[in-house]
């Protein structure tokens, strides 16, 4: 049986964070990835930003240490050219190659096309995992477990008990499947926008469009016209990707009520690649700028936002996020809003009450799974309730999260104690003497 200091299930931007740090502590470190490639929903879903690293103003950083380090290797490969307002936007195959040569370099093993099947709890504690691949069965035994899969499958499969959807009734957040279009005449949607505010919002920045937002206005008349089919939206967002005239479009959005329903996904894919092909075919039809562009691609996966949460030895709440909350046991910030894409309501976002610039703690607590000793639930599964998430699920805050939980699972097996007893101000100032904020 393969055995590891460290096991990271999903090698998403919060899996990153986690193996990364875990194997700069020297620990030997192991991700079990289900896709063929590292980075989640950045490369696999094509959400083509790092949000998070800084509040929703974009005036003040907020998160460091590890995300500093992918962000230079990823400028070095062309594949960003840093912060643009709020997030830090790149292109995924960049961000692949960045990943896995960041992953190498540090010796890290890496399991891809390959899931989490099974778990054997001894004492409260995971012994082993049982993961499921082309060559059939693997055991696979570590000293500390981060589940980092979005979905908290590790959490679930463990302790037989997760959160999911909303507290009333279980509903999820839309999901979105991404697409870039090239091409782009970025001079002459400038120059329309200028001159039609009510129906193409712009934001430049130098000579560069840095983003484009369709308005309702635009997009409402083509869909009663049977122009557009895009039935859960009302507006197309695109922002630049680092190349002049490409860009990526979120427009998409389809519910699905049960994510681990094969049935279910392919029909939501399905209808999402149809909103797809309408929206090129309106853009290169009705907006200025648009008529020589084209479809350069679209994400392998469909991006899910919510899913199944951890249960932690604290659940973060939709009050702590709003008031800006202060923890003793903080081990990362966050400072963007709540934001729901509701299968009702449509897209809506409910902005904290210190304002655009401020941000609040990520406790300890939320990111450790409760009654088992050697488990942590990082990123978009992390222990929260679920508005909460809607701000917390951010990738800047989930890398974050990631670094917390490794530093702190490398002092649980230094110290051979539970992942709940590490001594907390020993770890904020290790992550501070790292370059994190807290």
């Amino acid at each position: 049986m393969p055995e590891y200091d460290v096991l990271v299930i999903g090698g998403g931007p919060a899996g990153i964070g986690a193996a990364l740090t875990s194997a700069k502590k020297g620990l030997k470190t192991c991700i079990i990835e289900r896709h063929p490639m590292l980075g989640g929903n950045w490369t696999n879903g094509f959400v083509l930003s790092i949000l998070g690293v800084y509040t929703y103003s974009g005036n003040t950083k907020i998160v460091g240490g590890i995300v500093d380090e992918l962000v230079d290797r990823l400028k070095k490969h062309g594949g960003t050219q840093g912060q643009r307002g709020n997030f830090i936007p790149f292109r995924p195959d960049e961000m692949k190659l960045t990943l896995e040569e960041f992953v190498n370099d540090l010796g890290i093993t890496i399991y891809y096309s390959s899931m989490l099947t099974g778990v054997e709890v001894t004492d409260s504690a995971v012994k082993d995992v049982e993961i499921t691949g082309k060559n059939g069965i693997t055991r696979i035994s570590a000293k500390m477990y981060i589940d980092s899969t979005g979905d908290a499958d590790l959490a679930q499969l463990s302790t037989k008990n997760s959160m999911s959807g909303k507290e009333e009734n279980g509903e999820h957040q839309e999901a979105t499947l991404p697409f870039r279009i090239a091409n782009i005449d970025e001079e002459k949607i400038m120059e329309f926008s200028r001159g039609h505010p009510d129906q193409i919002g712009a934001v430049i920045r130098g000579n560069s469009l840095e983003r484009i937002r369709i308005l309702e206005p635009l997009v409402k008349k083509a869909k009663e016209q049977k122009k557009l089919y895009l039935p859960y939206g009302n507006s197309e967002f695109l922002f630049n990707t680092s190349r002049k005239g490409e860009f990526v479009c979120n427009a998409t959005h389809v519910p699905i009520l049960d994510f681990t329903d094969g049935k279910e996904v392919a029909k939501a894919i399905s209808d999402a690649r149809k909103q797809i092909v309408s929206s090129i075919e309106f853009l290169t039809e009705n907006v200025p700028g648009f008529e020589e562009a084209y479809l350069m691609d679209s994400a392998p996966y469909i991006g899910l936002r919510e899913t199944r949460r951890g249960v932690g030895e604290y659940i973060l709440k939709k009050d702590d996020v709003l008031g800006n909350a202060r923890f003793d046991d903080a081990i990362a910030r966050c400072g963007h809003p709540i934001e729901i894409h509701d299968p009702e309501k449509g897209v809506y976002y409910v902005h904290l009450n210190g304002g655009d610039d401020s941000w609040y703690h990520i406790p300890y607590r939320s990111i450790v799974l409760k009654d088992i000793g050697n488990v942590f639930v990082i990123g978009r599964c992390l222990s929260a309730e679920f508005a909460a998430q809607a701000s917390a699920r951010v990738t800047g805050t989930a890398i974050a999260m990631g670094q917390a939980a490794a530093t702190a699972g490398s002092t649980a097996i230094k110290n051979g104690t539970r992942a709940i007893d590490v001594d907390i101000k020993d770890l904020q100032e290790e992550l501070r003497k790292d370059g994190a904020i807290i």
